[in-house]
This record gives C-alpha cells, sequence and structure tokens, in this order.
C-alpha cells in the first residue's frame, strides 16, 4: 500500500498522475472516501495523465462521462447507485470487464460486491479542509 499527503487540489491531481504511470491504462481505479474528500479531483489528475483536454465535472446525475485523450476515461459516479444489482441495471457492469483505457469509479464502496478482482482501490481521507491522505492498493 502506498499513502500520500496531500495539501492542495493541485498535490492531489499530482497523485492522480502518479497513479497512472504507477498502474499503467486498461485498469479500474476504485475511489472510495465520503464528500469533499478530492475523488473528483483525483479523476482531474489521472485525465491529465491521459492527455485528456476537456474539463472534468461529476458525472453524478449523468452517471458516466467518457473523455478522450491518448486513452480513454471512464468516469463514474455512482453517488445516486444504491447496489450493484442496480449498477448491472444500468448496462454499467461491461465497464468492469477488461477495460480499454481508465475506469475511475467514485463511491465504488456502493458495488462492492462486483467489482474486479484486478482493480486499484484508492482511498482519500479528509483530514480536515486543505489536507487529505490517500492510500492506494493493488488488489489482484
Amino acid at each position: 500500500m502506498q499513502e500520500f499527503t496531500t495539501g492542495s487540489p493541485e498535490e492531489t491531481k499530482g497523485i492522480g498522475k502518479k497513479l497512472v504511470r504507477k498502474y499503467g491504462p486498461n485498469r479500474v481505479f476504485c475511489l472510495f472516501g465520503p464528500l469533499a474528500a478530492g475523488k473528483t479531483t483525483l479523476v482531474k489528475g489521472l485525465a491529465e495523465e491521459l492527455g485528456v483536454k476537456k474539463t472534468i465535472v461529476s458525472p453524478s446525475y449523468v452517471l458516466l462521462r467518457e473523455y478522450e485523450g491518448e486513452s480513454t476515461l471512464y468516469h463514474l459516479d455512482l453517488f445516486r447507485i444504491q447496489s450493484g444489482e442496480e449498477f448491472v441495471e444500468a448496462g454499467l457492469d461491461e465497464y468492469l470487464l477488461e477495460p480499454e483505457g481508465i475506469v475511475a469509479i467514485e463511491w465504488a464502496d456502493r458495488i462492492e460486491d462486483i467489482l474486479p478482482e484486478n482493480r486499484v482501490d484508492v482511498e482519500l481521507e479528509l483530514v480536515d479542509e486543505g489536507k487529505r491522505i490517500i492510500r492506494s492498493l493493488l488488489v489482484t
């Protein structure tokens, strides 16, 4: 497990970039943490490392946003999903199988029962208004 401490949004984005370099594309990143922990900010770093030029915004209301760069970023926000079954019913389970690009899943704990075995878990902990602890772990 790797652990990082960040003190700004730019540092949090920097961790996202490092994670792409370490674990590479074609990977599912499962993001865990409370509201305002920095999940979307970390996804912005993933996107920057992939060369995505569009502005990254949370897909809370649409569940999924797709961004093209050197590799595709699939950004899912499951705040409104209550279970793995609901996720499958929405037709989103295909993104968990052999991803081509990076799949970043905010609120991954909502579908913990169906997460793929080969993934990167990223836990974001909000220590105070500016400080976060970010832990990453390759799960295989």
